[in-house]
């Protein structure tokens, strides 16, 4: 393994005994190239794993020996035939059915678990499998973890193979890949994960191009900042491995973070409504100054067959900083035979909010009544877009 040593800052130096220059270099922190790390086999991975009928596949791993404990973030890739890399076009697209896929969801610790309809999918699409009678049985799987720091450093463990029962279903396009905001000037700008308190989707811009397999398309949010509160904007509340900032934070000069380090924090040059705009498949993000003022609401209620259409149910403002201005808000519902339900200011029903898509979509004005499915909801609903989605809770 190559070594390389790592530079060390050092605010003061504390001296307890005599200790030599030499025996300084020799503490500092080494980094280690490790070639590889060891992904350990299941207890069951002698079994079958069905995947109908599972919900996640569960794996540990050693981590990577870079010579002290580091921030690792850990991803699941996956072959039908050991082959762990794919034939690309001159566009960089592959070229028939992929050989390997590496899944969406990620780890922050040496413990991974991995949604078995996701793996599902995934076999599906490197199988080319169109029909119920084209799906095996059985099948062998093969599969490795890619350990990724942020500086950029990679290295793959050993492959280990296991056979699941996999199932037909018909392949349906993927849900638009959300991002959230997250700081400061965000729900308690308190920078933690809880969605509605903490952090916020942008919403899925209506009608835009989304890729059917990753749910990567365009994203859209509008609210009001101040220059003194900074934001950032993740793909995954209380994850900061994808993140989006800007370099000496501009919001002029974004930055997602990459193999050269993270953006600070955002923070807008004047106080007002921006928009920001991010295509997740183009890795494009601009932000854009509104040139009037949107209409704020003092409250916001919602009214439905869960509540008899009352009027007088109030909505929480998501934004509870210190300046904050209400556009975001959330609602908190169970039903146990589902519901229809709309977005209003007042008893006077206007304006009012509503559309015919659940779990999300854009409420218009005057709108049809939402329908929600049974569950336990917390509902966001941004008053500038129309913007809503109902999370589970």
């Amino acid at each position: 393994m190559k070594k390389y040593i790592l530079a060390s800052l050092f605010a003061g130096v504390a001296f307890f005994g005599l200790t030599s220059c030499e025996d300084d270099r020799d503490s500092n922190p080494t980094l280690n190239t490790p070639e590889s790390f060891v992904l350990n086999a299941p207890a069951l991975a002698g079994n079958i794993y069905d995947l109908e009928n599972s919900d996640s596949l569960v794996f540990t791993c050693k981590q990577p020996d870079y010579g002290y404990t580091a921030a690792v973030t850990y991803y699941m890739q996956i072959s039908l035939t050991d082959v762990w890399e794919n034939e690309l076009d001159e566009e960089g697209k592959v070229v028939g059915n992929p050989k390997m896929m590496e899944l969406e969801n990620y780890s922050t610790s040496a413990k991974l678990k991995a949604n078995a309809k996701d793996i599902n999918k995934a076999i599906m699409q490197m199988g080319g499998y169109a029909n119920e009678e084209e799906m095996p049985e059985t099948t062998p799987l093969y599969i490795r973890l890619r350990a990724k720091l942020a500086s950029g450093l990679t290295c793959y463990s050993n492959t280990i193979q296991t056979t699941v029962k996999p199932f037909f279903a018909v392949l349906v396009a993927a849900d638009p890949e959300l991002w959230y905001l997250i700081g400061a000037c965000v729900g308690d700008g308190s920078w933690g994960s809880a969605i509605g308190t903490a952090v916020y989707p942008m919403s899925p811009v209506e009608g835009g191009d989304f890729n059917d397999e990753t749910g990567r398309g365009p994203l859209t949010f509008t609210g009001y900042f101040t220059p003194d509160l900074g934001f950032k904007i993740v793909r995954v509340p209380g994850e900061w491995a994808d993140q989006w900032g800007g370099v000496d934070g501009s919001i002029d000069n974004p930055k997602r973070k990459d193999d050269s380090g993270e953006g600070g924090d955002f923070k807008v040059p004047v106080a007002g409504y921006y928009r920001i705009d991010l295509n997740t498949n183009t890795n494009e993000l601009k932000f854009t100054a509104l040139e009037e003022d949107p209409k704020e609401y003092s409250q916001m209620l919602v009214s439905g067959g869960f509540n008899g259409w009352a009027s007088d149910v109030q909505m929480t403002p998501c934004d509870t900083y210190a300046g904050a201005r209400p556009h975001v808000w959330m609602y908190d519902i169970s039903t146990t035979d589902g519901t229809e339900l709309k977005f209003l200011v007042d008893s006077s029903w206007n304006p009012n909010w509503g559309n015919s898509t659940f779990p999300y979509g854009w409420g218009v004005g005057n709108g049809p009544n939402i329908p929600v499915g049974a569950g336990d909801y917390r509902v966001i609903f941004n008053d500038i877009t129309g913007y809503y989605h109902f999370f589970n809770k």
